[in-house]
């Protein structure tokens, strides 16, 4: 019966756009629109998963340098799980990953929209990433995704370096950044340009332009 329905749920949103409304203290105005036959995880102004931002990752991922696919992934930022994804079926992932979401609303959602939960490989994290990166093990991960934004906002916190400082502790010698900065406008940090400061901390770093979005691969 599950399957029947949300069997017609797919052919119904063909001829009209479904949504459901997910209550968020942290998202406003979070929700799962499926349309065409396809989900995705949006908020008032932003996509979370699954739609034009899927493809700003999706694209960020082709510039990473292919690593050990058993090698450890940090997401920060986890959304709907589209990372996940992208790591797991495009890229042939097979290490362990782990993702920290600050919003217990959108965990639930991954799971029960997306198929998004923890197994073997999957270590799923409902808290604030900037509290809990302190926390995390030294040269740790091979690579790290930081998606982090509240609808269009970027937080005040990756102007700082203390997060940075953190972020080049817990990546491996050789080990790859993806910052997606959601915005064109550069981003500062300690009022340098992050450009620049991620290379004092000894990355390299490339920009590219996808759609609207400005994201930058550092390289350890």
């Amino acid at each position: 019966m599950n399957k029947l329905l949300a069997s017609l749920r797919t052919w119904v949103s063909y001829a009209l756009p479904l949504a459901r409304r997910v209550p968020s203290r942290h998202s406003p105005g979070l929700v799962v629109r499926e349309h065409q036959g396809r989900k995705v995880l949006d908020t008032q102004y932003a996509n979370y998963s699954y739609g034009p931002l899927h493809q700003v990752l999706r694209y960020a991922l082709l510039h990473v340098p292919a690593g050990p696919p058993d090698a450890p992934v940090l997401v920060l930022g986890m959304g709907g799980g589209g990372v996940v994804k992208l790591l797991r079926q495009e890229r042939g992932h097979t290490g362990p990953i782990t993702a920290v979401e600050l919003d217990p609303a959108v965990v639930e959602v991954a799971a029960s929209e997306f198929s998004i939960r923890p197994d073997a490989t999957l270590q799923i994290v409902c808290a604030d990433a900037f509290t809990w990166l302190p926390t995390a093990p030294l040269v740790a991960y091979e690579l790290i995704v930081v998606d982090l934004f509240l609808d269009l906002l970027l937080p005040p916190q990756l102007a700082e370096p203390g997060f940075w400082q953190h972020i080049r502790r817990v990546l491996r010698p050789g080990g790859t950044v993806v910052l997606n900065t959601l915005q064109q406008a550069p981003l500062f940090i300690d009022g340098q340009f992050a450009t620049e400061y991620l290379e004092k901390l000894g990355l390299q770093v490339k920009e590219l332009e996808v759609e609207y979005n400005l994201v930058l691969i550092a390289r350890g």
